[in-house]
């Protein structure tokens, strides 16, 4: 069971055998399955069967022994083996979530001093901030707190630690795209031409970060059961992909079971963060991604969908097909829709190459803005929300002040025009251009 980072009214289910994560189809056949049994139960239907064998596991313990013995295995400190975060200081920002354990069984127990650590006792109301990696003031946070106690670390975890961020030793924020970026430089050091897999909403920069360390980057659907997904259906195909992240700090390895894990990736940075100090290197683990190209700007816009819940998908997927068409149909001068190569971002990232295709959860598309001059100005990617009622807009601008012109052009030359305003709630995306 699971709080995830949604408020506290909701909980969710997370289904693994011993060979991972199950998918999104195989929890509709889990459910499918408990609601015939339960019907036939009402209707006094069939017996009840050898009651199941039920065993308390106290998993939390194993699970931070495995931890902390993979950092120890893999620092093989020279002088002291069971206790290789000794003389670093790492701060937690756990946001009152259940990511408390790291500081106290596995960092403190690896002689870490996790002084000036924040939010580590659970508390579902979040009465700080929320606990996500992608929050800005879970991240202001803990940077002040890793600069006042002059920690070598910050970490930020979500509620159920499935995703992290963290905070170098200058105080510079490490999630989103710099969280990809850090952890592709990790494992392309282990694995050489690796591929990384990422949401499509990852910028070019990133791309150029990746192939620059020789290795190949797959842009994919967002959310980020489908990204890992990918990941597996590439390496069953031959394709060798040891990571897999999403840009909201959700991040599986091939060597942990394909397992969305935040502790498992603060784990192999806080790995790397002492080989370097071992190696001599007087920079943190930010020096790592010195060379990333960012953009300008990147910002967030929601459209929520009106009108009945029930049709919510079908009002999204309109949406987000006609801004497709309206690109195709050269409604949009200037608007080109993106194409990354082996999964046809110009399809939506919708398209597989393979036998066996990941069946489509929500759709989406991205696409470029160029000038007259042909010279590119920013990227959008429109999507349907998964689990809400609403159209994302991401957009991410090569220029200040590039993504109010995009999100006018947008709203001018597609919103209204296409007359998709009907049944989106566009006031957001108005003040923005305002």
């Amino acid at each position: 069971m699971t709080a995830s980072h949604l408020p506290y009214t909701r909980n969710g289910l997370k289904f693994f055998t011993k060979h991972g994560g199950l998918t999104s189809g195989d929890v509709e056949k889990i459910c499918d399955r408990a609601a015939q049994k339960y019907v036939a139960r009402k209707m006094g239907l069939g017996g009840r069967g050898t009651p199941p064998v039920v065993m308390r596991v106290d998993l939390m313990s194993a699970y931070s022994q495995h931890l902390r013995d993979i950092i120890k295995q893999r620092v093989a400190h020279p002088t002291h083996y069971d206790t290789p975060l000794k003389g670093f200081k790492v701060i937690v920002n756990a946001g009152n979530g259940c990511g408390g354990f790291f500081t106290w069984d596995v960092l403190e127990k690896l002689g870490a001093d996790t002084t000036g650590s924040l939010h580590l006792e659970p508390d579902g109301t979040f009465p700080n901030h929320m606990p996500n990696p992608e929050d800005a003031t879970a991240m202001s946070l803990t940077r002040d707190a890793v600069l006042a106690h002059g920690a070598d670390l910050g970490v930020v975890f979500d509620t159920d630690v499935d995703r992290s961020g963290v905070v170098d030793d200058t105080g510079a924020a490490i999630n989103g795209d710099r969280l990809i970026a850090l952890m592709s430089a990790i494992v392309l050091d282990e694995h050489p031409g690796t591929t990384v897999v990422t949401d499509a909403r990852a910028s070019d920069g990133l791309t150029r970060f990746i192939a620059s360390r020789g290795g190949h980057h797959c842009l994919y659907r967002v959310g980020y059961r489908n990204v890992i997904d990918k990941g597996v259906q590439l390496n069953i195909d031959g394709v060798e992909t040891h990571l897999m992240m999403e840009t909201t700090g959700h991040g599986a390895l091939k060597e942990n079971y394909f397992l969305d894990d935040g502790a498992y990736m603060v784990v192999k940075i806080v790995i790397e963060m002492v080989r370097m100090k071992l190696a001599g290197l007087e920079r943190g683990v930010g020096s790592l991604i010195m060379d990333l190209e960012e953009p300008a700007e990147s910002v967030l816009l929601r459209m929520n969908i009106l009108g009945e819940p029930k049709h919510a998908k079908q009002r999204g997927t309109m949406a987000v097909e006609a801004f497709k068409n309206y690109i195709q149909e050269d409604k949009l001068s200037g608007w080109v829709l993106d194409d990354c190569g082996d999964c046809s971002v110009s399809e939506g990232c919708l398209v597989d190459t393979n036998d066996h295709p990941i069946d489509i959860d929500a759709y989406m598309y991205r696409a470029k803005l160029y000038d007259e001059n042909k010279r590119p100005l920013g990227m959008v990617h429109v999507r349907q929300s998964v689990h809400n009622p609403n159209i994302a807009l991401n957009m991410q601008s090569y220029l200040p002040g590039g993504c109010k012109s995009m999100a006018k052009d947008l709203h001018e030359r597609f919103l209204l025009a296409s007359g998709v305003n009907e049944f989106l709630d566009t006031r957001e995306v108005e003040k923005f251009v305002k």
